[in-house]
């Protein structure tokens, strides 16, 4: 998989990302992928020195906001999140939905399920106003989706934090970055 001028971005330290689930599929639909996503950021973040600035968990994809603290190593969170994640999510789609494992099937090399599209969305965020605009579109998204009427009443996005409905855990506020 090529790099896409991903090499262009080495001295960037903040970005929007959204990654797909395969086909589209409702791949996240419970509270167990919910948290193994979340357990995920907390090993990643630390190994990559990365802070979580925003995120939010639908049903077919994800969207977040990372800051590195040091050297930025994107390429590499995002390549060990994608590899470690599916392992976890498919067992336990094998267990909790069965019925989706025929979907998520998929033969290539030594690759026999797939959770993830190949590719990811990384947008640079070089300013406050250009990462409140992605917050607030993430934040949206469950509502737009029809779950929620409010964005703070989803329970898997940091919304409820920046509203101070929520402590921080692993959240650093973007305003600490910017």
């Amino acid at each position: 998989m090529g790099l896409r001028n991903r090499t262009l971005l080495t001295e960037e330290r903040c970005f929007f990302i959204t990654t797909t689930c395969y086909q589209h599929l409702p791949l996240l639909a419970d509270m167990h992928c919910f948290a193994i996503l979340f357990d995920s950021f907390t090993f990643y973040n630390k190994k990559y020195e990365a802070k979580l600035l925003a995120y939010v968990f639908m049903h077919n994809h994800i969207h977040f906001i990372l800051f590195f603290e040091e050297q930025t190593r994107l390429i590499d969170y995002m390549r060990d999140f994608k590899k470690f994640t599916p392992l976890k999510i498919r067992e336990h789609i094998q267990v909790s939905q069965p019925n989706l494992v025929e979907n998520i099937a998929y033969e290539h090399r030594l690759q026999h399920f797939k959770i993830w599209t190949d590719r990811y969305d990384d947008v640079y965020l070089y300013s406050r106003d250009v990462c409140e605009i992605k917050i607030e579109y993430m934040h949206n998204n469950p509502v737009r989706a029809g779950l929620v009427n409010n964005p703070i009443d989803y329970p898997f996005s940091s919304a409820a934090f920046y509203e101070g409905r929520r402590e921080k855990s692993q959240l650093i506020h973007y305003r600490d970055v910017f």
